[in-house]
């Protein structure tokens, strides 16, 4: 990338503007020449941070908000400008027959945006499909393109929760334009999901969270203050929608010991009692047990 950049405007191709600026900070627009002379330019650093969603769905936001988002329903996982990311959230059988909860996982994820020209890219679990427009693609192993949005299925991958590490993995990598990357487990009957960006121009916001720097404005009661109500007809990505169902059972005693949830419950009997919030008892309960297993703070008034 040094060779010929003090020509670059006029004697780079568009490619290797984009490479170099990219991994070396030259060639990028807006460059001065006092920045050539030091055979570098200006960029501007934009930190990236991960969402995680796993399980029933636990959540770690952008800004390391711990949350369960146990409602089944239609849910913006990211919303933007350019990038819009909804996941459907469903009980599943098992959940049912083993947990004896109507706790949710995550069934689907939907991604488009003007970031990849309003393509859809659809990932429904390992029963599944997955679809770019609607149109089945990638049935097996191998890579393709949705607009611009490349897509790589394989077994490889970090897992996002280790407790699947002994199912076989089936893994779909997307690669979007302006840095965004995600990775999707899908398991039999649900899927996990983790989302690599920066923050994005004009804001954000979701079940991820607004990615302000600040995990106090993204705990449970928060995020289900803004999001917990399902997505409105007219924004909805997928093609037909799921009811609403707010969850009522109790954690099981393996996630929250009898002690755990009596302390659990008197909280929540105080922080869950505005139904406005979209927060169920059930989440709260989820969350502060968490909270007291992890020594996790959720923003809780936990005395």
């Amino acid at each position: 990338c040094n060779a010929g950049l003090a020509n670059f405007r006029a004697g780079w191709s568009e490619s290797k503007k984009e490479w170099c600026c990219s991994h070396e900070g030259k060639g990028c627009s807006g460059c001065s020449m006092a920045h050539l002379d030091a055979l570098s330019c200006c960029k501007k650093v934009e930190v990236t941070h991960s969402c995680k969603l796993w399980g029933d769905p636990h959540i770690i936001t952008f800004d390391g908000s711990h949350l369960v988002f146990y409602s089944t329903g239609d849910f913006w996982i990211v919303k933007s400008e350019q990038l819009k990311i909804q996941g459907r959230f469903q009980c599943t059988d098992w959940t049912a027959e083993h947990d004896k909860t109507d706790y949710s996982s995550m069934t689907a994820i939907i991604v488009s945006g003007p970031v990849i020209d309003n393509h859809k890219i659809e990932v429904q679990t390992a029963a599944g499909q997955i679809l770019c427009d609607g149109r089945p693609i990638l049935a097996g192993f191998g890579s393709t393109y949705c607009g611009s949005a490349k897509l790589m299925y394989d077994g490889v991958g970090q897992l996002v929760d280790d407790a699947m590490a002994a199912l076989p993995h089936k893994v779909v990598h997307m690669t979007l334009p302006d840095g965004v990357t995600l990775q999707v487990n899908r398991w039999p009957n649900f899927m996990n999901a983790k989302i690599d960006m920066h923050a994005q121009p004009g804001g954000q916001d979701g079940v991820c969270g607004n990615f302000n720097g600040n995990s106090q404005d993204d705990t449970g009661p928060e995020l289900h203050r803004r999001y917990g109500r399902g997505i409105f007809r007219s924004e909805l990505l997928f093609s037909d929608s799921i009811p609403l169902h707010v969850p009522t059972a109790k954690p099981s005693p393996t996630r929250c010991s009898q002690e755990k949830h009596a302390r659990a419950a008197a909280i929540c009997r105080r922080e869950a009692a505005d139904s406005r919030l979209g927060w169920s008892f059930a989440e709260c309960l989820g969350d502060v047990c968490d909270a007291q297993k992890e020594g996790v703070q959720q923003g809780l008034q936990m005395a």
